[in-house]
């Protein structure tokens, strides 16, 4: 077998903008993942403000990616690949910065949700099943087996192509509506919930640096629906369908992160939450529902199973634009008869395996993914200025208007900021430090290695620090729109 694609080899492009929506239906398994871990360090009112105050900034993230992949419609791996674009002509190495921090915050999204998953069947159907055995300083149990054989399952729906996985996000998608819209309007109408505004409070234990940490960890969970954006070649309209997917998501999400947590908070109160950070979802349920926590539960790991399946998608194909770029080792630069990254695919499900029996915890494990993912976003935008210098006459089908120049850099220089505290203060989350940033960037570095082994080794070629545009390649134009 080759290592390269055939030529006539393309992704097909199957997919909607529904299926956009519904692959990002991901994101509020990171609202479930990380609420109860963070609501006892900072409050729900807290917790709120920043949830909606950060979808918000997604928001208008998205409509500038939706820009970048009209231009690139031929282009995978998404905002990793928009900063590849916009760098290389300055210092190409930033590009794979770029593509392993992304990478690496939806990558090791996979294992934080798949150790959710795990702790919610072993909480719900297996409590007895309690033992543990001691590995790299963390204790593993019948949770992390769970996790990995979720890892390997959503690996195997992937390689079979994205249209399997968008359609079992699609269904599996309206139960989990369903289940939210439980939670967040339920505990309004119920007769079984005594909701009260007196559960929800603004305290915190630390000064701002505590809440500049919070967003920076929560940022995956918040930022999470450009993920439409790494479908765009995949979509059979790709400018109309990716920016669809990506505004349609970002609103959904802007909502969704205030009511959820509402109405959870003000039904079970901050300090049940807090003492249960995974299982809490279960008493939610319970309370709204009569009883009846096993379907809600049911419901909420049939939700992070798609967040798997979702986020398997998006790291396969981050690696796969990697390869396709010359950032990285060439054999992933491959599609299998399926018509998806098979290799990336698999790369992907092995390292989230390692990851989990390393780091264990799911708030240990978004510190050190988060800290590329920020990056990753933060070049990203910075791409969108740098292309509109760059290459003004370039075709846009979509193009954003001139305060957007403006709201980009407002949106970096936040980025910048968070990155800055986080780093420096990650221990003011209360369940991680240092090491986790220093994983973090070892995995960044690890990146950069394999960028200079893919252009000495691999394609024999002197180190590129700056590439040329590839002027070649310009799209045909077609109707452009300015927002």
């Amino acid at each position: 077998m080759t290592s390269h694609a055939p030529e006539t080899q393309h992704m097909r492009k199957t997919l909607t903008w529904r299926d956009g929506f519904a692959i990002a239906l991901v994101i509020p398994n990171g609202l479930f993942v990380t609420f109860g871990y963070l609501i006892g360090v900072i409050g729900a009112w807290t917790a709120i403000a920043i949830w909606v105050f950060a979808t918000f900034v997604a928001l208008l993230q998205n409509a500038i990616f939706a820009e970048l992949a009209a231009m690139f419609p031929g282009k995978s791996g998404g905002v990793a690949r928009y900063a590849m674009e916009g760098w290389r002509k300055y210092f190409a190495p930033l590009g794979a910065v770029a593509a392993f921090g992304y990478w690496m915050g939806w990558s090791l999204a996979i294992s934080v949700t798949a150790v959710a998953l795990g702790t919610l069947v072993q909480a719900q159907w297996l409590p007895d099943a309690t033992g543990t055995i001691s590995l790299f300083g963390h204790d593993l149990g019948v949770p992390h087996l769970l996790a990995i054989v979720a890892i390997v399952a959503a690996w195997q729906l992937n390689r079979l192509g994205v249209k399997i996985g968008a359609t079992i996000n699609k269904v599996v998608g309206a139960f989990v509506v369903l289940g939210l819209a439980i939670v967040a309007f339920g505990p309004f109408v119920s007769g079984n919930v005594d909701w009260n505004v007196d559960n929800l409070t603004w305290g915190y234990s630390g000064d701002w640096k505590t809440i500049v940490v919070v967003f920076y960890i929560t940022s995956w969970t918040t930022y999470g629906t450009e993920i439409c954006a790494s479908f765009a070649p995949e979509y059979r309209d790709t400018a109309r369908d990716t920016s669809k997917a990506l505004m349609s998501s970002g609103a959904f999400m802007l909502a969704l992160f205030s009511l959820v947590p509402l109405g959870i908070t003000g039904a079970i109160g901050e300090q049940a939450i807090s003492e249960n950070p995974v299982g809490y979802l279960a008493t939610a349920f319970e309370s709204v529902m009569g009883g009846a926590s096993s379907i809600g539960v049911l419901i909420i790991v049939a939700s992070l199973f798609i967040a798997m399946v979702s986020s398997t998608a998006d790291g396969g194909r981050a690696l796969y634009g990697l390869a396709q770029e010359g950032v990285t080792i060439k054999q992933l630069d491959y599609l299998n008869k399926y018509g998806v990254p098979g290799r990336s695919l698999a790369l992907d499900a092995l390292l989230n395996i390692a990851i989990l029996l390393l780091l264990g915890t799911p708030v240990s494990i978004l510190l050190a993914s988060n800290f590329g993912y920020l990056i990753a976003i933060t070049l990203g935008v910075s791409a969108f200025l740098l292309l509109r210098k760059d290459r003004p006459s370039w075709p846009r089908p979509i193009r954003r208007g001139t305060p957007w120049l403006y709201i980009a850099g407002a949106c970096i220089a936040l980025n910048l900021f968070v990155i800055t505290i986080g780093v420096m203060h990650p221990e003011l989350a209360g369940y991680g430090g240092h090491r986790q940033t220093l994983i973090g960037a070892g995995i960044i570095l690890i990146g950069v290695v394999l960028f200079f082994y893919r252009q000495v080794v691999q394609d024999k070629k002197k180190v590129q620090w700056r590439m040329p545009h590839e002027e070649d390649e310009t799209p045909t134009p077609s109707a452009t729109s300015a927002i």
